[in-house]
């Protein structure tokens, strides 16, 4: 008879390996058929396709690094292998719950079982870390827009509201750099029950104060990243058509979309990510002629998708996994 361990341990195996078919099923089962078969009968450029796929891995990578930081800075010792490991469960999951963010529940309640002394900060850290990828986005959107010679009516409201959101963020995080510490948060613990972790939740929200250089690298990571995926989207354009947007043009309408997606309205934001980057696109006065933007955003799906299953490997294998104090 097998120890109580070793049988424990083979139906947590199991267990995973059915999770993960179940996720891989749903996924593909919510691709819909229509731009499936028009993806199928189109020419391609695989080069340019397989180039599209490291571009947006490389930005996956990026965030999990910006992640690390964010945990280090809170004085919580954090390999990049175990970052790289939750954070490829955060993007799996972010395809199948609501919104494209809700895999960052997951993350931040794995993170924490992996530490003993510090769970509410390395929670924080995964909000913390969400919001700065926000604002990125917001600040690639409203740059991108800003050069715009002309923009429709609905496009000028995105811009607007990209520079108001941008204008709050970066002036939130210049205060608690420069005044941070004068922040009265010792009140918190106060409050009955939940005060101390209340406190503990705020006091890693101020890891900023006097911090210019990490505000710095995390901002500009997370620029980055948002540069990457819509350079991944135009890779993807030129990969099925012969006349496609502008890089210009990518940059004013793939962020917005992306900003969209966050939205906790479908699993994974499937749906209303693609008919945001195709009314976006709509938008443009110039637009080539048979360009779909609905069938770039399935193939940017995909491509997320293969990120997420070569993550799921990653992260079921246990590859890099050690827990933090």
């Amino acid at each position: 008879m097998l120890p109580k361990a070793k049988v424990k341990s083979t139906v947590i195996a199991v267990a995973k390996i059915v999770i993960l078919a179940a996720i891989v099923l749903w996924i593909i089962a919510t691709f819909p058929k229509k731009d499936w078969e028009a993806l199928v009968a189109r020419e391609k450029n695989w080069w340019l396709l397989g180039q599209a796929f490291v571009v947006i891995l490389v930005a996956h990578l990026i965030t999990y690094w910006r992640w690390q930081r964010l945990v280090q800075a809170l004085d919580v010792p954090f390999r990049l292998t175990e970052a790289i490991r939750l954070g490829f469960l955060g993007t799996l999951l972010n395809l199948v719950s609501i919104g494209s963010v809700g895999g960052d529940v997951f993350k931040a309640i794995e993170a924490a079982r992996n530490t003993e002394t510090k769970r509410a900060e390395v929670v924080a850290s995964v909000l913390v870390d969400r919001a700065i990828g926000l604002l990125g986005l917001v600040l690639v959107a409203g740059f991108s827009l800003s050069m715009a010679t002309a923009l429709s009516p609905r496009m000028k409201w995105i811009w607007i509201s990209a520079l108001v959101l941008s204008a709050v963020g970066v002036s939130g995080l210049v205060l608690i750099v420069v005044v941070g510490h004068r922040v009265p948060i010792k009140w918190l613990t106060k409050i009955p029950i939940a005060g101390h972790i209340f406190h503990r939740v705020a006091h890693a929200c101020m890891i900023f104060q006097g911090r210019p250089r990490l505000v710095g690298e995390l901002i500009g990571s997370s620029i980055l990243v948002h540069c990457c995926l819509t350079f991944g989207c135009v890779l993807i354009s030129n990969a099925l058509y012969a006349e496609s947007p502008t890089v210009g043009q990518h940059f004013m309408t793939i962020p917005p979309a992306m900003a969209a997606a966050t939205l906790p309205l479908t699993p994974g934001g499937v749906g209303v990510q693609e008919v945001a980057i195709q009314s976006l696109f709509q938008e443009l006065p110039d637009l080539p002629k048979n360009y779909s933007g609905l069938i770039m955003a399935s193939v940017f799906r995909a491509l997320l998708v293969c990120v997420a299953l070569i993550g799921a490997f990653y992260y079921f294998t246990g590859f890099g996994r050690k827990s933090l104090p």
